[in-house]
């Protein structure tokens, strides 16, 4: 394959290179995180109006509540000390050590985070279980009901920001032995998850399911979470089945395996799906009773506060989480070959992951960005 033109637009070389991969392996490609599109508007786009004169910002003294509690009118809502929230992950896609190293700052920073669809480690409950969100998804993986019994919440994935409306697929290079015990499947096998749930295909079936999880988990909220689409529509039949938050995955949200035609060309990005949801949900008349997740994409402190001054009430971060661990960005999650040993199973590179730094990395990251966002409230005197 030649090399690019310094003429040559990106987006038309970067066609030009899948036509050749195609053509050369005949098969559909696969790759690793969120699309690297640019759209023509995005959070970079959005600045803050900052208090000074009409309004007086508050001093760097003046304290700023970060805490934030999801499902608030739920018998068991989840109180978190940060918006920030580590989005789901499954194991399988990341080691065991990814997921281990997301528990202890999720335990340190009393800091929600998410299962992803492969199951539940024994370790991660011990450490962190009373902030651990449990993904219920389509394919059910390690989803029993001792697990949900002891959720501190329960979130039902329809749909993520990189494949809206498409299924899952880990292949068994990935699938190790315990991958394998833990989503129970025999080694060597790939987990494929259904791109909907065979028993939620109504609105009927989706409000039972609703109360089912409630009842089950003992009054956890229960949540779903959607690629960004049909916003209105979607928001709406989940309101109208009584869940008590709405995760929105916007387009540039990561994954660990994905067809690029379908993460570059689906799904809307959240300065778009936020406001409709927002929208829809106070018109509803549930705007104090659910609460708004919001991720996909989200890199910094500026893209978390933005999401929030738009109206969400909390924020998944993924990839960014997964940088702060030591990932080099080299999009390689779904070969298995990852050599920084965060999305590997492979003995040999997972020695490159030094525990105790990728702990002490992310803690940083979160507790950073924890305080840059309240300092955005602090010049535009939200405390």
């Amino acid at each position: 394959m030649r090399r690019q033109r310094r003429s040559e637009d990106d987006r038309e070389y970067l066609k030009i290179v899948q036509i050749k991969r195609i053509a050369h392996s005949g098969e559909v490609p696969v790759e690793s995180m969120g699309s690297e599109k640019r759209l023509p508007l995005g959070l970079d786009d959005l600045h803050f109006l900052p208090a000074q004169v009409s309004k007086i910002p508050l001093n760097a003294e003046d304290p700023v509540k970060t805490d934030v509690i999801i499902g608030p009118e739920s018998k068991r809502p989840l109180r978190l000390k940060s918006p920030i929230i580590i989005s789901g992950m499954s194991y399988g896609a990341v080691s065991e050590k990814t997921r281990i190293a997301i528990a202890s700052v999720a335990d340190r920073l009393k800091i929600g985070f998410n299962s992803g669809e492969g199951g539940v480690l024994q370790r991660e409950l011990e450490k962190a279980g009373d902030y651990l969100i449990i993904q219920y998804s389509t394919g059910r993986f390690g989803i029993t009901e001792d697990v949900l019994r002891g959720a501190a919440a329960i979130e039902i994935r329809f749909g993520q920001g990189a494949y809206p409306g498409k299924g899952s697929y880990l292949p068994p290079d990935k699938i190790s032995p315990d991958v394998a015990r833990v989503r129970g499947l025999a080694p060597g096998e790939g987990s494929y998850s259904p791109a909907h749930h065979h028993d939620i295909r109504d609105q009927m079936e989706l409000e039972e399911k609703v109360k089912e999880l409630r009842k089950m988990s003992g009054g956890a909220p229960i949540g779903a979470k959607i690629g960004c689409g049909n916003v209105e529509d979607d928001v709406k039949a989940l309101l109208d089945a009584g869940v008590d938050f709405i995760s929105l995955d916007g387009f540039g949200g990561g994954t660990g395996a994905v067809n690029p035609h379908i993460r570059d060309n689906t799904g809307i990005p959240l300065i778009a799906a936020i406001p409709r949801a927002v929208k829809t949900v106070i018109n509803e008349g549930h705007g104090d009773r659910v609460s708004l997740i919001a991720g996909g994409g989200l890199r910094t402190a500026a893209d978390m506060a933005k999401c929030l001054a738009l109206g969400a009430d909390a924020v998944y971060t993924g990839t960014a989480a997964l940088i702060a661990l030591n990932c080099q960005q080299h999009r390689l999650c779904h070969t298995g070959k990852c050599p920084t040993g965060i999305t590997t199973h492979d003995p040999d590179l997972l020695k490159h992951m030094d525990l105790e730094r990728a702990i002490e990395g992310l803690e940083n990251f979160i507790r950073v960005s924890t305080a840059e966002i309240a300092d955005f409230c602090q010049d535009h005197r939200k405390g």
